[in-house]
């Protein structure tokens, strides 16, 4: 009688730490979220402004390539082309980033190449954060142990996996890579609790959805969030077709549609995807088009200063000797931005699409992107 009594303390206490735990969810809404709601607000503020008051583009998201090395060597990765490229030095750095503030910029992205090869990325990170921008940062999880002070100025990480275990390290080709994530992903989770972590999984043929339905189970078990994004190239683009094995990494519109409807499901289950129905929607559908606005919302740095023309890919004008507030009101910088408007490219970046859609002010990707932004 005793044994069974204990057994059954054993199990509620079990149960209250399951429920405590619950409770006490790293993605749970707090205060200190409420930085997050006014760096989305603040976003939305500058689309009207931008749309109705503006007589030029204003984008207030500035997404920075710090560097294109990289120690994996991923055949979907379209950056890796880049690797020599000059990085900028910490100081240009610093001063584009204080002219981007003042310029309008909310939130900074920074990524690579993996950002953390940088022995100075933790004072870029300050730098971001010092002048007020929302900091994220991309990054394949080598590093995330060794370089970790960044953490101390940085509201948002994606980390890369896109399979678990050797499978992971296999399609990075990177031993030991899956093991060096997960162990990051714990560090961070314990040494800086207040900042969002997510895992960043890439769906090509490379992983079948049972793969898939594993990170999202990983994520769960983890207690943070889960972003799918989509391997696709442009087509009209001859130079990536000779690019060695990205295109044979791409998944036809019937194979992705079939992944996404499975995708779906699991974000009705609980698993914490972070994707929009608006997005999930538009690829389960089979669209192949959409009018573009991301480069209204955002501006692409390459690691060498070089902004980033996304219709083709190709740098257009530095910032590295000349004030960001003249690039951004230069003719060449104007055009550039509104050219997108008849891009037929279509790329299927979750960011370039649910921006482009809160952009229109579409009710469908307004309903998703708040249903995510209250989760």
């Amino acid at each position: 009688m005793t044994k069974l009594l204990n057994e059954e303390k054993k199990n509620s206490n079990y149960q209250e730490q399951n429920l405590f735990c619950l409770k006490e969810s790293r993605n749970k809404m707090s205060l200190d979220r409420l930085k997050y709601f006014g760096h989305l607000l603040g976003g939305i503020k500058e689309v009207l402004h931008s749309r109705f008051i503006a007589k030029r583009p204003r984008p207030f998201t500035f997404s920075h390539l710090v560097t294109s090395k990289c120690n994996c060597n991923c055949d979907f990765c379209f950056w890796k082309h880049h690797r020599d490229n000059e990085d900028l030095s910490l100081d240009e750095i610093k001063r584009i980033y204080k002219e981007a503030s003042k310029e309008g910029y909310m939130n900074s992205i920074l990524w690579g190449g993996e950002p953390l090869l940088r022995q100075d990325f933790t004072e870029i990170a300050k730098a971001s954060h010092d002048v007020g921008m929302y900091t994220k940062m991309a990054t394949n999880g080598w590093f995330l142990e060794e370089n970790h002070e960044f953490g101390n100025y940085m509201d948002l990480i994606f980390v890369s996996i896109d399979a678990i275990g050797s499978k992971h390290d296999e399609l990075r080709k990177l031993p030991g890579l899956f093991d060096k994530c997960v162990s990051g992903i714990e560090f961070h989770k314990k040494r800086y609790p207040k900042m969002r972590i997510y895992v960043c999984c890439t769906v090509s043929a490379a992983n079948d959805f049972d793969s898939i339905k594993e990170v999202a189970k990983l994520c769960k078990d983890l207690d943070i969030l889960l972003y799918f994004t989509v391997n696709k190239s442009y087509h009209s683009f001859e130079e990536w077709e000779n690019k060695n094995g990205f295109k044979k990494l791409e998944l036809e519109n019937d194979n992705l549609a079939d992944i996404f409807k499975k995708i779906k499901i699991l974000k009705k289950q609980g698993y914490p995807i972070r994707n929009s129905d608006y997005f999930m929607d538009y690829i389960i559908n089979k669209k192949t088009f959409y009018h573009c606005h991301w480069p209204q919302v955002a501006t692409v740095m390459y690691s060498n200063g070089y902004l980033l023309r996304c219709s083709d890919r190709k740098p257009i004008i530095s910032v590295k000797d000349r004030p960001l507030k003249e690039v951004l009101r230069s003719e060449e910088f104007i055009n550039m931005v509104n050219i997108c408007k008849d891009c037929k490219l279509a790329c299927v970046g979750n960011y370039a699409l649910d921006a482009s859609g809160l952009w229109r002010f579409e009710p469908a990707a307004i309903k998703s992107l708040a249903q995510i932004a209250i989760t």
